[in-house]
Order: structure tokens, then sequence, then C-alpha cells
């Protein structure tokens, strides 16, 4: 019997034993728990903090280029110069350089533009890394070149992520506080500079324009025209862009006898734009505006970047009397007025018409003697 009472209290002993190492487990997962808790937190307020100061620093980045951008051209290679104004050091990550003018070379157009790397790359650029308040830093790029007359938007990416663009050729500083200062049409996006060149043509198999002031009537002629835009945007010119002929003495095409010893006249004729590859009359090429279009680079902080030379030349827009167009002439030995009528599209996308005023050529049977 006393051997049994022993028995008893011995596993009453036990069981107060388990029940206290089962609440000390409990409060141990608990004190875990919180644990685990906090430490998530915490690591939770670092990602907040080291994300916060990536975006400062990425805020703090501020590069400035230099005029001309792009210098130091030799065989394959460039240097883009530029100065670190912000307050962190910046390692630029990769260059993007797209043609958006291809008057004399076909390269990085569109979605094909050019990526440049850092090695190994077919196309790399080296000097990567720009420290605080660095003065004419230049990031070399090797495998192409970009000063052959297109026109080139240049995008440099930072490792923050941060993009700052130039264009080459560099914005043509004007001699004023406007841009229209020097110009005759400053109502528009597009304008023309008018100096003896502005307005130039090929006949025949020319390959080097001429002055259009005069021309041969009853000629086909291919017309060259500078453009510029004053817009900061780039713009898209459409295929229905056209050159409007109208008779110096005609009503617009009512073909009255003007009298004064003037032959009657009833022509108005319009000769729309054609492909840049265009060279004369006999290569004469539809103009694409979807795949090839003429896209005129936007206006820097001191005015147009340069000029486009937009080509005219077909009897129709684009394709629509086929590849290669018919082409143009004026068929009277008179005086016309020119009006340059042309539709883009900007950065929104939207279809814009503007008339650039016109200007004055003379027909001539007897090109190039006009009397």
């Amino acid at each position: 019997m006393t051997l049994f009472r022993r028995f008893k209290r011995a596993r009453k002993g036990m069981s107060t034993i388990f029940g206290g190492l089962f609440f000390i487990i409990l409060i141990l997962m608990g004190f875990n728990l919180m644990l685990w808790n906090f430490i998530q937190y915490d690591a939770y307020n670092q990602v907040i903090t080291s994300t916060s100061l990536r975006d400062q620093q990425a805020k703090s980045e501020n590069l400035v280029f230099n005029p001309p951008g792009a210098r130091d051209f030799t065989a394959n290679k460039f240097n883009i110069t530029m100065n670190n104004q912000g307050g962190t050091t910046i390692t630029v990550s990769r260059i993007y350089i797209t043609n958006l003018s291809p008057t004399n070379s076909p390269q990085c157009q569109g979605a094909a533009l050019c990526t440049v790397d850092l090695p190994p790359a077919s196309k790399t650029f080296s000097n990567a890394n720009i420290q605080t308040g660095e003065n004419d830093h230049r990031i070399t790029v090797n495998g192409m070149r970009i000063d052959d007359g297109s026109g080139y938007k240049v995008v440099v990416s930072t490792a923050r992520g941060r993009q700052f663009s130039f264009y080459y050729p560099w914005p043509v500083n004007g001699p004023g506080a406007s841009n229209s200062n020097q110009t005759n049409t400053a109502h528009g996006a597009l304008d023309v500079k008018f100096d003896l060149t502005s307005f130039n043509f090929t006949r025949g198999t020319q390959t080097v324009s001429q002055q259009a002031w005069t021309v041969p009537y009853q000629t086909n002629v291919v017309y060259w025209v500078k453009v510029v835009n004053n817009a900061i945007y780039p713009v898209s010119i459409s295929r229905y862009t056209s050159l409007y002929f109208v008779c110096y003495q005609d009503r617009f095409g009512s073909g009255q006898d003007p009298g004064y010893g003037l032959p009657p006249c009833n022509e108005t004729d319009n000769s729309f734009v054609v492909d840049n590859g265009t060279m004369n009359p006999n290569t004469l090429v539809a103009y694409d505006d979807v795949n090839r279009p003429y896209v005129i680079p936007g206006a820097g902080p001191n005015g147009p970047s340069g000029f486009t030379i937009v080509k005219f030349g077909s009897f129709c827009p684009g394709s629509l009397c086929g590849n290669p167009p018919p082409p143009q002439d004026v068929d009277f030995p008179t005086p016309y007025l020119v009006f340059m009528g042309f539709f883009y599209k900007g950065a929104n996308g939207i279809l814009v018409g503007q008339t650039i005023s016109f200007v004055a050529v003379r027909a001539c049977s007897t090109y190039p003697s006009c009397p």
C-alpha cells in the first residue's frame, strides 16, 4: 500500500513537470514569433531606406553635354563630352543612338536604333564613370560615327535609370533672342530659312542641285527645299506634303486671258514629296511615310538643330500612281507662286497641316537665260 501511494505521488510530479515544460515552450514560441516580426520589419525599413536613398541619388544626377556634344571623330569612333553638375557620381550603363534624319546614312533608323554597350559588344563605349563636379568628361564610343550629315539623337542612360540626351549636329545659335528673326514663317513647327540655296532643283541626270528661282518649263524637275523644325519635338512628314504651283496671272485655275501680252495659263499643279534617295527625275522613288519618313529633329534650347532637305517631284502622293511615280513639271513659260503645304505628325501622333509661305518661281522657255 505504501509503495502504491509513492507511485501515485510520483506521477503527479511528472505531470507538473511536463505542464511546466509545455508552458515554457509556448512562451519561447511566442518570443520567437515576436523576434521574427521585429527582424522582418527591420529588413523592410532597410529596403525602404535603401530605395529612398537610391531615388534621391538618381534625382541628384545631372549630366550637361558640352557643345557640339560629339567630337574628336576618327575612322570609327568619337567622343561624347559632358559635365557632371549633380550631387553624386554617375555611371553610364548604355547609350542609344537614333537617326532622325537619314540624309546620308541609313544606320540607326526607327526600331533598328543603335545600342552601344560596355565591352564585349560590336559597338562599345569606355570611361563610363563621371565623378561629382567633373567637367569635360569624355566617353569614347567605338564602332561607329555620326558625323555623316544625318541628324541623330543620342541618349545616355545611367546605372540608376536616368536618361540624358542631345542632338547631333548641335542646334545652331541664332543671332537674336527669337528663332523667327531669320524666318518668313514662324507660325508653325516647320520653317524655311531663306537664302540663295534654300530652294534648289535637279533635272535630267543631275546629282548636284542648283537654285530654283528660275526653272525650264515643260521639263521634269525635282525640288530640294531646306526645312527646319522650331518645335522641341521631332516631326514626321506625311506623303500628302506638296508644293502647290499657281500661275502668277491666273485666278487660281480660271484660265482667263491676263492681257499685257502674257499667254493665258490655267495651271495649278502639285509636286508631291518623294523619297530622300531621289536625286533627279530619272531616279524618282515614291515616298513611304511609314517605313522611310523624313523625320525633322526638334529644336534645342538655342533653336533648330540644323536643317533637313525635303525633296519634291511626284505627280501624286506616295505610291498611289506606282513606284517610281510619274514626274511633275510646269507647262507654261510664266511666273508661278509656289505654296508649301506641309502635313506632319508630332509627338502626340496627330496629323497637323501647315502652309509655309510661298516663293516666286519663273519658268522660262529660254532657260538658263530668263528675261
